[in-house]
């Protein structure tokens, strides 16, 4: 008997290596996971786990991935950074794999700011896809893809349940990277009342889609973890990992949706 579930993983900034945790767990359960779909971050992690990255490596791929060593400064009308190198690093780790490469179907979720529309990515280059999507308006520039100008899907669908179980997913598992009590603090920055801002936009979309397409929901809470909080890198992926055995050895069940199921019931011939 096999155990299957597609995943959807949310954005979260460096927070979000906390779907390495997540990730590891379910394969540590003896899990399949069949379909991917990500947002920002979490386009990211499942972007490199759909091309044959296993959790373990992605901690050791993590360094090369710092903020720090891709700050290729533009100063133009697009972003702060232009955003070349965090694409070579991403052709790199993802071996230059187009999504026909793939044995695991992977759907990366952006913003066209052209026709201003959710945009799903599921052929082409992943590398580039996976920049389109961590491309946050105003600091990194947009991705342009034939006649579509990409960024970050954040704002319109950060934990894409829907698309994992249009992709043909039986089962869906969402993993959504929560700092409950850094999310309730006043903003104190100008960057800090422009996340305040896309949180709540986002939430009140996502949390829709969620009930309605998730069968579980794996939440994270990172107490007082910011956005970008290199240091906490190891306690964020062994959070992810606890919080999700939790919820598979049923010590823990989220409240957020009334349709949640175990993972032992997902099972087929």
């Amino acid at each position: 008997m096999v155990r299957v579930t597609g995943v959807a993983l949310g954005g979260g900034c460096l927070r979000g290596v906390a779907h390495i945790g997540a990730l590891k767990e379910l394969l540590n359960h003896d899990i399949s996971i069949t379909h991917v779909a990500g947002t920002s971050a979490g386009a990211v992690i499942g972007g490199l786990f759909a091309c044959g990255l296993h959790p373990d490596k992605m901690v050791n791929a993590l360094d090369s991935l710092s903020i720090r060593k891709h700050l290729d400064f533009g100063f133009n009308k697009k972003g702060w950074l232009k955003g070349d190198r965090i694409y070579n690093t991403l052709l790199q780790l993802t071996d230059g794999k187009y999504f026909s490469d793939l044995d695991i179907p992977l759907a990366v979720v952006c913003v066209d700011l052209i026709s201003r529309q959710l945009t799903i990515i599921r052929e082409g280059e992943v590398a580039k896809a996976l920049r389109a999507s961590i491309a946050i308006p105003g600091v990194f520039s947009p991705v342009q893809i034939g006649k579509k100008l990409l960024v970050d899907g954040y704002i319109l669908n950060n934990n894409p349940a829907d698309i994992v179980k249009e992709m043909g997913a039986k089962h869906v598992t969402a993993i959504r990277v929560l700092s409950s009590n850094y999310q309730n603090q006043s903003p104190t920055s100008l960057i800090s009342y422009m996340n305040r801002y896309m949180d709540i936009a986002s939430s009140l979309n996502t949390d829709q889609l969620l009930k309605r397409h998730a069968d579980v929901i794996m939440d994270i809470d990172l107490v007082n973890v910011g956005r970008f909080a290199p240091k906490s890198i190891p306690m964020v992926i062994e959070k992810g990992q606890t919080e999700a055995r939790k919820v598979l050895t049923r010590e823990f069940l989220g409240e957020a949706v009334g349709n949640v199921i175990y993972m032992e019931q997902w099972r087929e011939a």
